[in-house]
């Protein structure tokens, strides 16, 4: 009875908020590369067996290696078609399911029904699942943090069991982590805590390390095989974990991200100190628990769960605090919190339990709905910039050109790949639309930016080329700046130069692209005017010779008013003498 109240409670805490993310977040991003994908399996363009064997150089910029997360779409794909419905449904399936394997994890060690059901409901509705949750394509998160649950609950389950059902249990945990790694390498973070289980919960160490040892085999044999389809035990130039990631401002991040996922624009402020005091207290309780024997595996766990995800996390890729973009890294530390705060509530005097549990509840919701307003807002862009895309080639019946879409859109992934974005586009456009061209996002900055140089040597504009209203995805036409090219110094051109269209909020920093041919050295810097007052961006400076894209800074202080215009120069230095550039105004907006 009791796990079928916790299912109820679990299902009615996500799909207060989530069901209307499965009808207005649609395929964004790498979501329409892994439906694409599937498609062009059933279709027979792909094989099968693509999924599992194909070969990546080692030196390739990305090397992600996930089959198991394919397989599933595979399977989905007939069922849903393009619709995105069906795959968030499943996705939250998947996650209201992890709540319940950790529901009978936490009961098994601790024996108390308050701790498990509060750790399974907190970790549902953690308000930093935005992103894993909104997003179809973090399922990989979810999709490896569940088989990697089932992997510890066989785990567990195999050290109360003797001969041929012990085997079993093992073989079944053994599975569960290959399809878990397989799903997402981070997969990797649970094979410790089934050691740990292993060796509380089995009779003796023997017996314990006779667990284990097929397991970890097991890992490392799946491990191996990934590296040989990939030509790397890494994840290539832009994704694995990096030392040199690692500061004390990064780690101060992850920090504040654990103990307060809030985004900054969206979500009121005062949610961040109520959060962080919240889950402040209930981590003191938490560890205070340890005194009691029956809480000490799950504290032991829930604590290197989160040490783990912490430390994995920090060596990552970019994370933006005020924006929430990549908190979906925050995923697998956030469910060992909630195995800590739920063992906390359990701790807490029983008729204090209820109210306390129902406030947090409460708290997370609310900020879990400010969270999640990006990924809804970057729907409606989507969707809107879809629409104008097939009515212009309709009407146009040309070739159209789209520049710098929204990639991240206050921290959502609304396009991120122009030309993967655009050939989905293709296969499921109205029929009857003509639909040629090209897309690109604010992330393929660089190539763009060659283009339109190589456009305005030509003192021509780009046909049919719009860019997207950053609020709503309308298009509007664009046109080339025709003051470039232009010859700055003797040897020093500027190709083209540009503010970039990503949202400038005020306090942050915005960034303006050039690219530059030159024959000799020269610095680089933005200039900015408002309201009588003129700052300096940081320089660069550029070596001898060559044609490169640099990204500039401009600083955007906390005190500028919101919405004001901001004239931006660029500043080409070379010895003493600059050359100043009109860019044009952007409009920072308050975070």
């Amino acid at each position: 009875m009791h796990f079928v109240i916790t299912s109820i409670l679990v299902a009615v805490v996500h799909l207060a908020l989530h069901v209307e993310t499965w009808v207005r977040v649609g395929l964004l991003a790498d979501d329409r590369h892994m439906v694409g994908g599937a498609v062009l399996r059933h279709r027979g363009d792909w094989s099968f067996g693509s999924m599992f064997v194909f070969d990546v150089p080692p030196d390739a910029s990305s090397a992600l290696y996930r089959p198991f997360t394919d397989l599933l779409f595979w399977f989905e794909q007939p069922f849903f078609g393009t619709a995105a419905f069906g795959y968030h449904a499943v996705s939250s399936a998947l996650h209201c399911a992890t709540a319940m394997v950790w529901y009978l994890l936490v009961r098994r060690w601790t024996g108390s029904i308050a701790a498990s059901l509060a750790t399974a409901v907190l970790f549902v509705g953690w308000p930093g699942h935005s992103e894993a949750l909104h997003w179809i394509a973090a399922r990989v998160d979810v999709q490896s943090v569940l088989f990697a649950s089932l992997a510890l609950l066989h785990v567990d389950a195999a050290a109360q069991r003797v001969g041929p059902a012990r085997a079993l249990f093992v073989a079944g945990a053994s599975v569960c982590f290959v399809i878990a790694v397989g799903s997402k390498e981070s997969g990797v973070l649970f094979v410790p805590l089934a050691v740990i289980v292993a060796f509380v919960r089995a009779p003796n160490w023997r017996t314990a390390a006779a667990m284990v040892a097929p397991v970890v085999v097991a890992v490392v044999a799946w491990l191996a095989w990934r590296a040989r389809v990939l030509g790397t035990w890494g994840s290539g130039t832009e994704y694995g974990w990096r030392a040199e990631r690692i500061g004390f401002a990064t780690c101060v991040d992850w920090l504040w991200l654990l103990a307060a996922p809030v985004h900054r624009i969206h979500t009121p402020a005062i949610w961040v100190p109520v959060l962080a005091t919240l889950h402040g207290a209930l981590l003191l309780v938490g560890v205070a628990s340890v005194r009691s024997p029956r809480a000490r595996t799950a504290l032991a766990i829930g604590g290197t769960l989160a040490t783990a995800g912490f430390v994995a996390g920090i060596g990552l890729q970019h994370l933006d605090l005020a924006a929430l973009e990549n908190v979906r890294y925050s995923y697998e530390p956030a469910l060992g919190l909630c195995v800590v705060y739920g063992l906390a509530i359990a701790a807490l005097p029983t008729r204090i339990r209820g109210p306390a549990l129902a406030l947090l509840v409460a708290a997370h919701a609310v900020v879990l709905d400010g969270n999640r307003q990006s990924w809804l807002r970057a729907a409606d862009v989507y969707r809107r910039m879809e629409a104008d895309v097939f009515d212009i080639a309709r009407a146009t019946q040309q070739p159209i050109r789209v520049v710098q879409a929204p990639g991240v859109h206050e921290g959502a992934f609304a396009l991120l790949n122009g030309f993967t974005e655009f050939l989905f586009m293709q296969g499921t456009a109205p029929a009857g639309t003509n639909l040629r061209g090209r897309v690109s996002s604010t992330q393929e900055w660089e190539a763009v930016l060659g283009e339109l140089a190589a456009s305005a040597a030509r003192h021509e504009d780009l046909a049919n080329a719009y860019t997207v209203h950053w609020d709503d995805g309308a298009l509007v036409p664009f046109h080339v700046d025709p003051q470039w090219p232009r010859q700055v110094a003797p040897g020093i051109e500027v190709a083209y130069a540009w503010i970039a269209r990503t949202r400038p909020f005020v306090g942050s920093d915005a960034p303006v692209h050039v690219l530059v041919r030159s024959a000799t050295a020269c610095e680089l810097s933005v200039r900015a005017r408002a309201h009588r007052e003129q700052w300096n961006g940081p320089m660069v400076r550029l070596p001898d010779g060559g044609s490169r894209a640099v990204a500039l800074e401009l600083p955007l202080p906390i005190s500028l008013v919101p919405d004001a215009p901001v004239e931006v120069d660029l500043v080409v230095r070379v010895g003493g003498a600059e050359q100043v550039s009109h860019l044009g105004s952007t409009w920072p907006v308050a975070r």
